[in-house]
């Protein structure tokens, strides 16, 4: 079920984009207009996209949160970093943006009205200010960081402990791991044999190597780490056949099969 709920958790993501990219337009075009009327249809139109807004974002966090009790990932620093960051990215995003909209709206809405208590000047000058800007930057620099932080997954010291697996014996079987790939996609190893799986990561992101029965039974949970740095990991004797290694942190992209024989 981990598949189908990263499937729901991109949906909304979808969703979501979706969504506040009507917001995100409207707020651009609004620095160019000057008809009160027109001002005021355009956050309409923005209004109008709210439920939808709100709807996305709870089927994000529904799916992504499920996916990481699903997957034991609450144990990885990524994970938190990503929802305080939007934790703090939509907390910070509605107190520049309500109060600013809502004012331009009475402003709008009086001026259409023929209410000679504002300016146009100061209307446009309003239209001109630099919370806009500043919100759209918010946005913007919080999915660039979540997206890396979903990318890349780093730990950022925060990662599962697995003790007892980083001490060598028995015949040694090689592999490396370079940003988000394994350098091969198959191990040869003897079988009913301890065995010593020299795990070298050259990059500075967060991986490690598990190995799993063919019916997804987990046999071997190496600890995650950054690189450049390797580790032996002390695997226990497997029986004859074929077994399937996988990186937790990155369990889609890097993946491959241990034949013990």
């Amino acid at each position: 079920m981990y598949q189908w709920w990263v499937f729901v958790h991109i949906a909304g993501v979808f969703g979501l984009l979706v969504s506040h990219g009507v917001s995100m337009a409207v707020t651009f075009r609004l620095r160019a207009e000057r008809d009160p009327a027109r001002a005021v249809t355009l956050l309409e139109i923005s209004s109008s996209t709210i439920t939808a807004f709100y709807v996305s974002l709870a089927v994000l966090l529904l799916g992504g949160i499920v996916a990481a009790f699903d997957g034991g990932l609450w144990g990885y620093g990524w994970i938190w970093a990503s929802l305080g960051t939007l934790a703090a990215v939509t907390v910070a995003m509605y107190a520049l943006a309500r109060p600013y909209y809502h004012r331009i709206r009475l402003v709008a809405l009086a001026l259409a009205e023929g209410s000679r208590a504002v300016t146009p000047e100061q209307f446009e000058k309003l239209l001109k200010a630099p919370q806009p800007l500043s919100i759209a930057g918010i946005g913007f620099a919080g999915l660039a960081v979540i997206l890396y932080l979903m990318l890349f997954k780093p730990t950022l010291g925060m990662a599962p402990a697995v003790p007892g697996q980083t001490t060598g014996g028995g015949p040694e079987v090689a592999l490396e791991a370079s940003e988000l790939s394994f350098g091969v996609r198959r191990l040869t190893a003897p079988a009913d044999e301890r065995l010593t799986l020299r795990f070298s990561n050259d990059s500075s992101v967060a991986h490690n190597v598990s190995i799993y029965r063919r019916d997804g039974e987990p046999l071997f949970t190496g600890e995650v780490f950054t690189g450049p740095r390797v580790i032996e990991y002390a695997i226990p004797a497997l029986a004859a056949g074929s077994y399937q290694f996988v990186c937790d942190v990155h369990p889609q992209q890097m993946t491959g099969t241990l034949v013990a024989r």
